[in-house]
């Protein structure tokens, strides 16, 4: 079987302790084979549009695989 990339996301979740709770949110369509630098500037970009701090991103990659 071959391994074929299908399509990613990054997921950020930030904590809110008003609340009691930990807000996710998913950003689809990255790129194949995203480095951690990407991530850490993508992630530093969205956690400078909000109050909320973060508490960790996933890197969400889906593969098929084909005959």
């Amino acid at each position: 079987m071959q391994k074929e990339w299908n399509k990613g996301a990054i997921e950020v979740y930030f904590e809110d302790v008003e609340n009691e709770k930990v807000i996710r949110r998913s950003y689809g369509n990255t790129i194949e084979q995203v480095n951690e630098d990407q991530v850490a500037g993508f992630t530093a970009a969205i956690e400078s549009l909000t109050a909320l701090p973060l508490a960790h991103t996933v890197v969400v990659e889906q593969y098929k695989y084909i005959r």
